[in-house]
């Protein structure tokens, strides 16, 4: 992938320094790209201890993993905009939801976005349930290149103590309308909460660029990787923008700020695997 990054570039003179000596007082230095290998490992790890810390006292009842397809971008340049819609739509949702029912106050989401490539002969390939899912999106206009289009998603941790995992699906379907788009799986009792917190936040920040096809795994060429990091490196500073995080709702004068860009302030106030399009679908609850 670093070799099919333009030079110069950016990322690849970033990707090409990480873990060097010597650039601040000594120590390695880190590009913390999601591009990365070491530094998306770095990341994840701190994500589970975070949501492990902040969730401690949840309950796996209360817990969910979440998954909504959002759309189909063009080309890697047109994720952004689909999953800054993507966010707002969420957000909206959950607002709505609170205004017609107290008990959405205690919701909060946790997720990142994933986007996985597609091409115009991979349509003669998929498994029915994969084509039933892209039916329900927007078809793109297929590039004279030969390269992807890319359907953009979110994978998330929601914990909606207030409310059972069936009712936040029926909301969220209402939004998103379409067989398979939306897919809300509460967390298995069979496993700790912080077992099945660690499932869901390696399934949402994995590093395995690459689609299933049948049984066979297919690693993405690698200038379809060097589009797709190349344009996450300009859209976001690290994973900052590629979160989702909304707040449970407080009183108005502890109320925290629903801001993608800073830590969650979570409070408690007192998975059959799901084959997602391209995805490594091994994530069970």
């Amino acid at each position: 992938m670093v070799a099919a990054l333009p030079w110069p570039s950016p990322l690849r003179n970033k990707l090409s320094k990480c873990g060097e000596f010597g650039h601040w007082a000594w120590n390695a230095w880190r590009c913390h790209s999601p591009a990365c290998v070491r530094c998306r490992s770095l990341y994840s790890s701190g994500q589970k201890k975070q949501l492990t810390t902040t969730l401690q006292d949840a309950r796996n009842a209360d817990l969910s993993m979440v998954t909504i397809m959002f759309a189909v971008a063009n080309e890697a340049e047109s994720i952004g905009p689909v999953w800054i819609k993507g966010k707002s739509d969420l957000r909206n949702r959950v607002n709505a939801m609170r205004r017609e029912n107290a008990r959405w106050d205690r919701v909060v989401i946790t997720g990142w976005m994933e986007a996985d490539p597609i091409v115009f002969d991979d349509l003669a390939t998929l498994g029915s349930q994969q084509r039933t899912m892209l039916a329900s999106l927007n078809m793109p206009a297929w590039r004279a290149d030969g390269g992807p289009a890319w359907v953009v998603h979110l994978h998330a941790v929601a914990h909606h103590p207030a409310i059972d995992w069936q009712s936040m699906n029926a909301a969220l379907t209402s939004q998103w309308p379409g067989e398979r788009r939306v897919h809300v799986q509460q967390f298995s009792e069979g496993r700790s909460v912080e077992s099945n917190l660690s499932g869901v936040v390696s399934y949402a920040t994995k590093y395995r660029a690459g689609r299933w096809i049948g049984a066979g795994y297919d690693y993405w060429p690698a200038p379809w990787m060097a589009e797709y990091y190349g344009w996450m490196d300009r859209f976001s500073h690290g994973w900052k923008s590629m979160r989702f995080r909304m707040t449970q709702k407080c009183s108005v004068e502890h109320a925290p700020v629903n801001d993608d860009d800073i830590e969650p302030m979570y409070s408690t106030c007192s998975f059959n695997s799901y084959p997602i399009l391209y995805t490594d679908a091994r994530w069970s609850a």
